[in-house]
């Protein structure tokens, strides 16, 4: 079945289109955005990212709001800056939620794309985008505030097209091409998804070399082949330099990177392992009750179900057996490896290999990830299994038609005759619910049965409707064409059932909407009581928020320096910190890091000597209205000041030592390693001022001193100058900077090395302006040699 190849491109543009305002009109039309923790919390420091870029003219590469102080690009925060084809978007003033769902429309293209170069009618190319397009993690990914993610996976079926064009036809513009994909889902730096991209690409190349040198092809063609691929593969390096080159530099310091084999430690890295056993998610959406509190599996939490759709999947099983050809070898290895490395820990075989002897591999978590590769495999075997039905002469049943029904027939029995049994026997597995009620535990077990039950029946009328049309089209009773449409608005039906629960969860599901209205988010970001209380107060100084109020990101949204927040890719030195002191919840440790004021929530009563009442009144979290008590902290230390005694202490004893309660770091501070130098407190600080990438201070004393700077050890960028001469900045206290003060008065300055960004921002540009020159001789040429071939 094929529509008119002039009509295609605009058809599919139209469904896909049409399938996300189905899906997103109260984002679209509504007034509506996705509101959950992981998109306002980037929101709040975006918001105070955003006013210090118009304050300096310039990219912001330290966020001073969250966790003390930590960097910007380093960290992937704030990168949408450093995505060359937002500048684009931004041109029609779009905003952010929508250029994440054109990500979704331009991912399906790339499917759409791919498919009509393996040939595949164009009934078979929709099919396969929309599966790949939809997929519950695509969807996932913009309700539950991961854009990245999503913008980084719309780039696999572009990557796979470019990288199969560039081997079967190596030209320049092929490679300006793949040097662009490859270059632009870097920059939308979702590393890990980028990573497993690049595995997919590098493990196509190696596949094809080994079948080519099986073949007794010509070495020099394989030799031209091979190094046109590598250009493109470091031109698509070099264009994402300006984020990675700095990203490389804070590896070593990161959460991620700073364990003592320079990776993730291996239970961090492999938490959501993804168990053998949830693969009956593939199945049935809500077999391991599908996510939110209801979620039973073996990963700590869940937003939703790794299913690809029934029908998706039973034409995955047809493409697999009737697809002929090296790339189905392909994309069945690259699939079965995929799910063998999203195993993590419950089958660490495989995924140990890539672990222990993959660059950078070590650097992720949430195994599980990887299984976005087996989605987008099943999607173009789906396609491959429409296209053989689609295109088949035979007037008969094939014979894998009766073994495919089989199981679920046999399933269909069971739930007809032995539910009681079968619920028994699934229940006996449901992982105990986070309460100790016992009438909340038969609820949400109910729940989860119920959930259970519906979707295996859902399941069933999909495949069964799905067998039926397959014997009615083979039987001749339906024309090709009636079959196509039936069995893509089932499928898509099938798949929008699933992502409709995804974004509109009902009540029965135990999920909360993450759709919020932008009043909503309008009045969040309006200054409540306890945020204008504090931000009268023009001084430098940090706040603690208190137990819930830890990891609240709201307060960088007013400028306010918080030592709580939230972040995944902590400095490791901070977050050593958090977990050795009770984050940070020690007064002396609270001292040493300028903390002014603790927010308690629920206005509790604190009796502490060193603590004053100083405000009550009502705080503004998505939740709600919290009222909250806001305590100072009499005996707080200033941002800077110079220390009496220097002592050296062991690393493996400092968190003892900074959280005794006798320790005052106004008088006295730890470093790890010896120096000459002795101390007093003789000298003061005449003057203090600080900016986003340069704090400088005024100094006199009439003796050496000890300068301790109330800012997170990182000496990677921050650079110590005394008088303009740089000094070594010492770690003091586990995580501050120290620095050694001569006598006398002088200039102290700490300023942000902004090297490497600068580096990779020129070769970023350069690269890309060497695969557009690429593409524009490729394309000049190619004209030459149709001009030619006309005369």
């Amino acid at each position: 079945m094929n529509f008119n190849l002039k009509n295609i491109f605009f058809l599919s543009l139209l469904l896909f289109t049409g399938i996300l305002i189905f899906l997103f009109e109260p984002i679209i039309f509504g007034g509506k955005m996705f509101g959950s923790p992981d998109s306002l919390s980037p929101r709040s420091v975006g918001m105070a990212l955003n006013n210090a870029s118009k304050e300096i003219g310039g990219y912001p590469h330290w966020q001073p709001w969250i966790f003390s102080g930590m960097p910007t690009a380093e960290s992937f925060s704030y990168l949408s800056k450093l995505y060359f084809p937002e500048y684009i978007f931004k041109i029609f003033s779009l905003p952010g939620s929508i250029i994440q769902l054109l990500h979704l429309v331009f991912a399906g293209l790339g499917c759409m794309q791919l498919f009509r170069y393996f040939k595949c009618s164009s009934a078979s190319a929709l099919l396969g985008s929309v599966a790949f397009m939809v997929t519950p993690f695509m969807i996932t990914m913009a309700v539950f505030g991961h854009g990245s993610q999503l913008m980084t996976a719309a780039y696999i079926p572009w990557a796979i097209l470019f990288t199969i064009k560039l081997w079967e036809t190596p030209n320049l513009i092929n490679c300006g091409l793949l040097a662009l994909t490859l270059g632009f889902q870097l920059q939308r730096a979702h590393a890990q998804i980028a990573y497993y991209t690049w595995l997919m690409v590098g493990f196509y190349f190696l596949v094809m070399i080994v079948y080519e040198i099986k073949n007794s092809y010509d070495p020099k063609t394989l030799l031209s082949r091979f190094t046109i691929a590598l250009i493109a593969c470091a031109l698509g390096i070099g264009i994402s330099l300006l984020i990675y080159l700095p990203a490389m530099d804070y590896t070593p310091f990161s959460v991620r990177g700073g364990s003592s084999s320079g990776g993730s430690d291996y239970s961090y890295a492999t938490g959501w392992s993804f168990h053998p056993i949830e693969m009956l998610t593939f199945l049935i959406p809500s077999a391991f009750g599908f996510g939110g509190p209801l979620y039973w599996g073996y990963m700590p939490f869940t937003d939703y179900p790794n299913y690809m759709g029934i029908i998706i999947l039973l034409l995955a099983i047809i493409g697999i057996i009737n697809k002929k050809g090296i790339i189905k070898w392909y994309l069945i290895t690259a699939s079965l490896l995929a799910l063998f490395i999203s195993f993590g820990r419950h089958f660490s075989l495989v995924y140990d290999i890539f672990f222990n002897l993959f660059p950078y591999f070590d650097k992720f978590r949430v195994p599980h990830m990887i299984l976005i590769l087996v989605q987008f495999n099943v999607a173009i075997f789906a396609a491959f299994g429409m296209d053989f039905i689609l295109k088949t002469k035979e007037i008969k049943m094939p014979k894998w038609f009766l073994p495919m029904i089989v199981p679920f027939a046999l399933f269909f029995v069971v739930l007809i005759f032995g539910g009681n049994n079968l619920e028994r026997f699934v229940s006996s597995y449901f992982a105990a619910p986070r309460t100790s009620d016992p009438a909340q535990i038969q609820m949400i077990n109910a729940m989860r049965w119920d959930l259970w039950t519906k979707d295996a029946w859902t399941m069933l009328f999909f495949s069964g409707s799905f067998f039926v049309l397959c014997w009615l089209v083979f039987q001749s009773k339906i024309t090709s064409k009636v079959f196509a449409s039936a069995v893509i608005g089932l499928a898509i039906f099938d798949l929008l059932v699933v992502d409709n629960k995804i974004i509109n969860p009902d009540r029965s599901s135990g999920r909360g909407s993450q759709l919020i209205s932008k009043r909503f988010v309008r009045e969040f970001y309006r200054p409540d009581p306890i945020v204008n209380y504090l931000a009268e107060d023009k001084s430098d100084f940090r706040i603690y928020p208190a137990g819930q109020l830890f990891g609240e990101s709201r307060f960088a949204a007013f400028g306010l320096e918080s030592i709580g927040g939230y972040h995944p890719a902590k400095l490791k030195v901070y977050n050593d910190l958090l977990i050795n002191t009770q984050n940070a919840g020690v007064f002396p440790v609270l001292k040493m890091l300028n903390a002014k004021y603790l927010l308690v929530p629920d206005a509790q009563q604190i009796a502490h000597p060193e603590l004053s009442l100083v405000k009550k009144g009502s705080l503004r979290l998505s939740r709600g209205e919290m009222s909250t008590a806001v305590y100072r902290l009499d005996n707080y230390l200033p941002r800077a000041w110079f220390i009496k005694d220097l002592k050296v202490v062991k690393k493996e004893n400092i968190w003892q030592k900074i959280t005794d309660p006798s320790f005052d770091p106004r008088d006295e501070a730890f470093i790890y390693d010896p120096i000459d130098f002795k101390v007093n407190t003789l000298g003061k600080i005449t003057s203090f001022v600080k900016s986003i990438h340069k704090i400088s201070l005024s100094t006199e004393s009439t003796e050496d001193q000890f300068l301790v700077l109330s800012e997170i050890f990182y000496p990677k960028k921050w650079i110590a100058y005394v008088d303009g001469n740089p000094v070594t900045t010492l770690q003091v206290n586990g995580l501050l900077r120290g620095v050694r003060i001569p006598k006398g008065s002088h200039t102290v300055e700490f300023i942000y090395d902004k090297t490497s960004f600068n580096r990779g921002l020129l070769i970023s540009i350069l690269c890309t302006l060497v695969s557009l020159g690429l593409i524009a001789i490729g394309l000049k040429r190619q004209t030459k040699n149709e001009v030619f071939q006309s005369n």
